[in-house]
């Protein structure tokens, strides 16, 4: 018998390697795990927006929640995201569920109003729920589970930030709309920022230049789009730049800009919906970074602000940025785990 089941959405890389990362806490908290995926099949057809597409995937999340509850005979289940959770019904055994964002905060409107139900309904029958940020505990439907802060982790990086950084500007945006890249692009060509260079990865050139071709941007002097680089490679940049510059209009988690953090950058932000934990963070550290608006001028100024800042300023910035990371490092998850999450699912 295991003790805990896992039921992974898998629907992009980012929450499978959540996913695995959260296998691998568990087993360091002392439970023995197992994890099944949903495989969606012929009725990915169907897939055209939502809520449609969150019922799709909710469908395929409870046929791999039967087929593991007969495979595996765990004691207790996690399930990750709200999407899994909707059609389990009453599991036979306890229940966590692992969510970086409400369906009720990023699946507005009267159209969403079913999942709402759903998911308020499955929330409250949870023995435990795992937020990944205090701003999404904030926005929990009324009568929930008890919350047990557990993020998706990040590994403190051994040593002190290079205290050298060069005169650039890491962007990341995959997703180019929702992570703002025609905001971020110019704000870049109004910024005052001679010598300076802004690269943009996660999403391939040809791709970001179309998209900002539909929207009449021009891609400013100075920006790179480096395309997809490897995680390695990525991580190595931060641990080099001046800035990491978010212009996203959503955030339910974002793991870029913490990883930003930790690695010594200085974080820039246009204001976004969601519970994006590094926005309040990026706002205690150093307020003049965070835009005041979505305005690209407002973007312009937060940058100038980050690059103008003396050497002495960001040595402080980085010392408190790390101390502000605790929380979301994978000791405290593991610990949290071990503590309040395991002894509620598994009555020890």
């Amino acid at each position: 018998m295991t003790d805990v089941l896992l039921v992974s959405l898998g629907t992009t890389r980012g929450l499978r390697l959540a996913d695995a990362q959260l296998v691998d806490m568990l087993r360091e908290a002392g439970a023995s795990v197992a994890a099944v995926s949903t495989r969606i099949g012929l009725t990915n057809a169907l897939r055209r927006g939502y809520p449609v597409n969150d019922v799709v995937e909710a469908i395929a999340a409870r046929r791999a929640l039967t087929a593991g509850l007969r495979r595996y005979r765990p004691r207790a289940l996690v399930l990750s995201s709200t999407t899994v959770a909707l059609l389990a019904g009453r599991p036979p055994v306890p229940y966590a569920v692992w969510l970086d964002s409400p369906a009720r905060l990023n699946r507005p409107g009267v159209l969403n109003a079913p999942l709402h139900l759903l998911e308020r309904r499955q929330l409250a029958r949870a023995r435990v729920l795992m937020p990944h940020s205090p701003g999404t505990v904030a926005v929990l439907p009324a009568g929930a589970a008890r919350s047990v802060l557990v993020p998706p982790p990040v590994p403190a990086v051994a040593g002190d930030p290079n205290p050298v950084r060069e005169r650039f500007a890491v962007g990341y945006t995959p997703d180019p709309k929702a992570k703002g890249l025609a905001l971020l692009c110019a704000a870049w060509g109004q910024a005052a920022l001679p010598g300076a260079r802004l690269l943009i990865a996660g999403i391939e050139p040809e791709r970001a230049r179309a998209f900002l071709a539909r929207r009449e941007v021009a891609l400013p002097v100075g920006v790179e789009l480096v395309g997809m680089l490897p995680q390695p490679s990525f991580r190595d940049l931060l641990a080099r730049a001046r800035v990491l510059v978010s212009a996203a209009e959503w955030e339910d988690f974002g793991i870029a800009p913490l990883e930003a953090l930790d690695r010594g950058a200085a974080l820039v932000c246009a204001p976004a919906g969601g519970p994006f934990p590094a926005l309040a963070l990026a706002r205690s550290l150093a307020p003049e970074f965070v835009a005041a608006d979505r305005a690209p001028a407002s973007l312009a100024r937060a940058l100038e602000a980050a690059f103008a800042a003396p050497s002495e300023r960001l040595a402080d910035y980085r010392v408190a940025a790390r101390a502000a990371l605790e929380p979301y490092r994978p000791e405290a998850s593991v610990a949290r785990l071990a503590t309040e999450v395991l002894p509620a699912l598994l009555g020890s």
